[in-house]
């Protein structure tokens, strides 16, 4: 059964709970250097849950601190305020993950997790902020994670998928009108996110697309999207079985960190904080 964009965008928006209004304004204030820490530690803290999904994410294996952090604002002193909101984001992601999901769901979560750790590590010689290539990493499939909440046809889709080989952006155009690039770019829209997620979110799967200020950023996710597949985490199966010198062509800044040898050593680190990070916020509990 097939569905047009508007019908889609309705069902989207209607059916995928929204980031909750703290995220949003911390993504917002963490881009001002002026914003005094302790602002932006009551901010989080009008949201207890939230609050306690950050405490949990600052003390996992993404960040090797030998004293636990205990405090909002003691999270936001040792890690920065743009860190933050993108921990914040990480567990505002995690509230589009259902207690007893299926494995396309949890597989497009592990990959835009393992994404933006990649995103992360990669950001430097780009030359571009580690936290907002994290976040980017992070949100870039998150339409792909919503239309897989939404439509069961598209779980279907993805099973023949693994056995054809089917370009998935065609499949997802016949599906619901729009791809999960398209779709994610409108829901985060609608939920007032930064215009360079939405870019990235849209323009991940064709970085030529992107607009000149945003090429860089979107040219890392790409690549880590497909470093994240290389290493087995695929939003969707089959993970495509790319070259690492194919990708690093695409990425020569950071060539020096994606040779062969490299990649083994990239793999092993991010594998393991993914591991660490799910401990932290619960999967593998009664998933």
């Amino acid at each position: 059964m097939t569905a047009t964009a508007n019908t889609t965008r309705a069902r989207l928006k209607a059916d995928v709970r929204p980031f909750r209004p703290v995220a949003v304004q911390l993504l917002k204030m963490a881009g001002d250097p002026s914003a005094p820490f302790g602002k932006l530690a009551a901010l989080v803290q009008t949201d207890p849950v939230l609050a306690m999904e950050l405490l949990k994410m600052a003390n996992s294996p993404l960040f090797r601190r030998r004293v636990e952090i205990e405090s909002v604002l003691q999270a936001i002193v040792f890690l920065g305020s743009d860190m933050v909101s993108s921990l914040v984001l990480t567990a505002c992601l995690k509230a589009l993950v259902p207690t007893r999901s299926n494995r396309f769901i949890l597989a497009c979560w592990r990959h835009g997790l393992a994404t933006a750790l990649i995103c992360q590590r990669l950001a430097r010689p780009m030359h571009l902020h580690e936290s907002n290539a994290y976040t980017a990493g992070l949100i870039h499939d998150i339409g792909q994670l919503a239309l897989l909440n939404v439509f069961p046809s598209y779980e279907e889709a993805l099973i023949a998928g693994e056995e054809m080989g089917v370009d998935i952006l065609a499949v997802e155009k016949d599906l619901f009108g729009l791809d999960h690039g398209e779709a994610g770019r409108w829901l985060l829209a609608e939920w007032g996110c930064p215009l360079v997620l939405q870019e990235v979110a849209g323009k991940h799967e064709n970085p030529p697309l992107a607009e000149p200020r945003d090429t860089g950023l979107i040219r890392l996710v790409h690549a880590g999207s497909e470093l994240a597949n290389l290493m087995g985490m695929s939003a969707a199966a089959p993970a495509r079985h790319g070259d690492i010198a194919q990708i690093a062509a695409t990425l020569p800044e950071a060539s020096g960190e994606l040779t062969a040898e490299g990649f083994g050593y990239l793999s092993e680190s991010i594998i393991t904080k993914v591991n660490g990070v799910e401990l932290s916020l619960g999967f593998g509990m009664g998933q």
